[in-house]
């Protein structure tokens, strides 16, 4: 899992175990409790391993020993923020905010800003560049000094750069590998991202995360079996790591187990009902009932989405495609414009390229689907392939929704051949990716190659051996 959850702005967690508190110190004690330094730095460590509950345990046992610890409560918001616990982490952001003020020794107060000059919430965000800016001139080899300078980095490049810096002031920084790892996967660089992921299990053995890491690149290369195994070895680790019983959920959804997917899924959800982690779950969910054309589910669950998460982004894209299978188009336009419109006027879009591009695709992504239920096959092809190409950017993975659309759409406006030219990087990507095979077969029949054709058949077949039987995918090839 990387670093981050993308539905919250949670800072890297600076300083591991031992790091929280070495160097000077002025003379001033840390905290007059041994024990509470020791919960601080225990709790830290099982925050940077994901261990989230434990974390939580221990980290709020510090703080009743000693409440102006303000490390442990920078840990502890860090530790709310992962478990998507929004109301907490914002409140413990406040009460560090004014603790850190109060430590006398200067270096260590420094450190302490820097960790929470990453979040938003803080009021030391706006101070982020001129503490790293001192920071990187009076203490350049500190690790954790070096880890908050990665975020700064623009390129991919520069980020592989400054990770391979890191380990080699630490061979040992696991996390490193981790990072490394993710940057290859990017890259559509799979045995790259493996080597890094098996080299953080290694130096992490007791962790569940590495697993997790590990098995999102088998994902991408449709390695379902081996990324359910990693999955599994990951919650068998650690029964309450989220993301990897989330991830477990959308391997079974992936091979069309959507019976089995969701109930994973709705289990995770009791666990940790009102969260930001709920909402990642039912967006998972209605991704799959998207990407699968279950229109008729899509249709029942998207209402409770809106009226749960109100204020989601996502909200305005799912009640407007609700209201295109409907048969409402000129209601969902007008939800969708009306979204589009206040995203476009918010300074975060004025200043974050990123977030513009998101934007830019979801409404272009509104306006390609709503052109499969009521266009012409041209003009389907127009829509899909400005996507396309609003996305060359994406590792090829994270393009296969959208070339299979517009495969769709190419097909049935009679070119088969540029048909098969938007599927084949992905099969050769992820060769069980079950819509692109379909599609495959149509068009091997479309070029009348019947050996083919029935070649993908199948492995289409064979990629659906383990799904629901009332799979639309599946009732297609009965």
């Amino acid at each position: 899992m990387k670093a981050f959850f993308s539905l919250i702005v949670v800072a890297l967690v600076i300083g591991t175990a031992g790091f929280l508190f070495s160097g000077k110190t002025g003379g001033s004690p840390v905290s007059e409790s041994s024990q509470a330094i020791t919960l601080c730095e225990e709790g830290t460590a099982d925050l940077n391993a994901y261990r989230l509950n434990e974390a939580q345990k221990k980290l709020e046992a510090c703080l009743e020993l000693d409440p102006n610890l303000s490390e442990a409560s920078i840990s502890l918001a860090f530790t709310f923020g992962r478990l998507g616990r929004i109301d907490d982490y914002e409140i413990t952001i406040a009460k560090a905010d004014s603790l850190v003020g109060n430590i006398a020794d200067e270096n260590r107060r420094m450190l302490a800003q820097l960790r929470l000059s990453g979040s938003g919430q803080s009021k030391y965000y706006s101070i982020r560049d001129s503490l790293l800016k001192r920071l990187e001139i009076e203490k350049p080899d500190n690790i954790n000094v070096m880890e908050a300078l990665v975020g700064r980095l623009k390129s991919d490049d520069q980020r592989e750069q400054a990770w391979r810096k890191i380990l080699e002031t630490d061979p040992n920084y696991a996390v490193a590998y981790n990072m490394l790892g993710y940057l290859e996967l990017n890259r559509g660089n799979y045995d790259r991202a493996k080597e890094h992921m098996q080299k953080y299990a290694f130096l992490a053995p007791n962790l569940a995360n590495p697993h997790d890491s590990l098995g999102d690149v088998y994902f991408a290369q449709g390695r379902y079996e081996d990324a359910e195994a990693e999955y599994v070895q990951s919650v068998t680790m650690q029964p309450d790591f989220y993301a990897s019983l989330i991830n477990l959920g959308k391997t079974y959804l992936a091979r069309g187990q959507i019976k089995q997917g969701v109930d994973i899924l709705e289990k995770l959800r009791s666990e940790i009902a009102g969260s930001a982690l709920e909402q990642k779950v039912d967006l998972e969910i209605l991704q799959t009932l998207v990407i699968y054309d279950l229109e008729d589910k899509l249709v029942d669950l998207a209402p409770k989405f809106v009226t749960k998460w109100p204020k989601d982004g996502n909200a305005a894209f799912f009640r407007a495609m609700a209201l295109a299978f409907q048969d409402r188009l000129p209601e969902g336009q007008a939800i969708m414009d009306s979204a589009l419109t206040m995203w476009r006027v918010s300074d975060h879009y004025q200043g974050n390229k990123k977030y513009q591009k998101r934007i830019d695709r979801a409404g272009k992504r509104y306006q390609a689907l709503v052109s499969d239920l009521a266009d012409s096959p041209s003009t389907r092809v127009r829509h899909w392939a400005g996507l396309v190409a609003m996305s060359s950017d994406m590792v090829m993975h994270e393009q296969s929704y959208d070339r299979w659309k517009l495969g769709e759409a190419l097909l049935d406006n009679n070119q088969p051949e540029r048909a098969l030219e938007q599927i084949v990087p992905i099969l050769d990507t992820n060769p069980r990716l079950i819509n692109p095979l379909l599609l495959l077969v149509k068009i091997r029949l479309a070029q009348h190659n019947p050996e083919q054709s029935r070649q993908a058949l199948e492995q289409a077949k064979w990629s659906l051996a383990k799904a629901d039987a009332d799979f639309p995918p599946v009732l297609k090839i009965k």
